[in-house]
């Protein structure tokens, strides 16, 4: 096979973090999603790896075998050189913690396709069908969303009618961060009670007549780069993420949310599924860095 656009070893694939959207996508809201560039992943050659690396490549053999089985003809995959290079040790070296919603197994899935099949593609429709059919290996459900932004390193907004563009993200806001939660996070999981919560006719109802369009307004206040009204919106989303999303946020940051949301200075939100890993904070007043000594710390 042709070495397209780059060495293995030097072609790298950013995580990403979904700024508003988790769950809302689902049910037809908007989303706002951007490349991470603190975490990457890239595809190596180790006829000879450590432990960590071949677990990774156990894992990668598995995801060939799915692939192979549900990856339609018509999608131009060279398995055969992918099945090769499994067998001389390639693996995903990468530092994106798995299971903190910030998109190790969509930047492994862009990596994957992008070695292994045609790299001219720019439909994005047709891409996110086809990272969503190949990420789904790794939650049991996905919109391809995910490994899209990691493939394309840019700003990707989807709108309700989930159609997906590249933006430009001119608007710079001070200290938001991720905080560490401490534990991983099961999407798989987590997807599964969401699932089951929409079964409710008043929670779905409230889904979509409340988290929804909080949703949007926050995505059209950050993109209009008017910070009062993303406070607003934030806090609306924030509130209402708190009251009816409890399963998704652990005990020890339900706390810490509870207290942004009474004195007004900070806002939290879901960092992808939630559950554990790693949750989103809006420091509007830049105070609270110096007194999260407890937690880990991540500036955006």
């Amino acid at each position: 096979m042709d070495q397209k656009k780059y060495s293995m070893q030097d072609k790298l694939f950013y995580s990403k973090i979904l700024l508003f959207g988790e769950y809302g996508i689902i049910g037809n809201s908007s989303g706002l999603s951007i490349p991470f560039r603190k975490f990457s992943g890239k595809l190596k050659l180790d006829s000879k790896p450590n432990p960590i690396d071949e677990s990774s490549n156990i894992e990668i053999q598995k995801f060939y075998e799915y692939l192979k089985a549900n990856i339609s003809d018509s999608v131009n995959f060279n398995l055969k050189s992918l099945e090769e290079d499994i067998s001389n040790g390639l693996h995903f070296d990468s530092n994106i913690p798995h299971g903190f919603g910030v998109g190790s197994s969509g930047a492994l899935v862009a990596a994957i396709y992008y070695k292994y099949c045609s790299p001219d593609n720019n439909d994005f429709s047709e891409l996110k069908k086809i990272f969503s059919i190949m990420e789904s290996y790794f939650h049991g459900t996905s919109s391809g969303l995910d490994p899209l932004v990691s493939y394309l390193d840019q700003t990707l907004l989807t709108n309700s009618g989930n159609e997906t563009s590249m933006i430009l993200d001119n608007c710079v806001f001070n200290n938001i961060y991720l905080i560490d939660s401490g534990n991983k996070s099961n999407t798989t999981k987590m997807i599964s009670i969401f699932s089951k919560k929409m079964e409710n006719d008043n929670f779905k109802n409230y889904f979509e007549n409340n988290f929804i369009p909080s949703t949007n307004n926050c995505i059209e206040s950050y993109l209009n780069c008017d910070i009062m009204s993303l406070m607003k919106n934030f806090r609306d989303l924030s509130n209402i993420t708190f009251n009816n999303f409890n399963e998704m946020i652990p005990d020890k940051i339900k706390s810490l949310w509870q207290k942004g949301l009474e004195s007004d200075s900070y806002y939290m939100k879901l960092c992808g599924s939630g559950g554990g890993g790693f949750f989103l904070i809006f420091d509007f007043e830049n105070k609270l860095k110096d007194k999260l000594s407890e937690f880990k710390l991540i500036e955006i």
